[in-house]
């Protein structure tokens, strides 16, 4: 049974993401106009950038935490899959079953 998503004629893959792609891309959003003092600073607004900030303010509420981000939240890996989920084995087959026996290999 195949879990594919049926892909448009115009699907380029390596686009931002596949959840952009039916939304459509978001506007720009203000530059930052000039300096912030923060306690902590985050660059990138991918899942790492954004989860690391949310478990920081509701560990500690007082800290003033910046999300920088060149592009918009989701821009980057996090919006394309950037390897996080990937069903591939970490190497070749030969190294597995090395590692983790001929049958598993299978």
């Amino acid at each position: 049974m195949s879990t594919r998503v049926p892909l448009s004629e115009d699907f380029v893959n390596g686009d931002v993401s596949f959840w952009y792609r039916s939304l459509g891309l978001p506007e720009a959003g203000v530059p930052l106009g000039g300096d912030r003092d923060a306690d902590v600073a985050i660059v990138g607004a991918g899942y790492t950038g954004l989860w690391t900030a949310y478990y920081l303010k509701k560990a500690r509420p007082e800290l003033r935490v910046v999300v920088l981000e060149k592009e918009f939240a989701g821009y980057g890996a996090s919006g394309r899959n950037g390897g996080w989920l990937v069903g591939e084995l970490a190497g070749t087959p030969e190294r597995y079953a090395r590692t983790h026996g001929v049958e598993a290999a299978r």
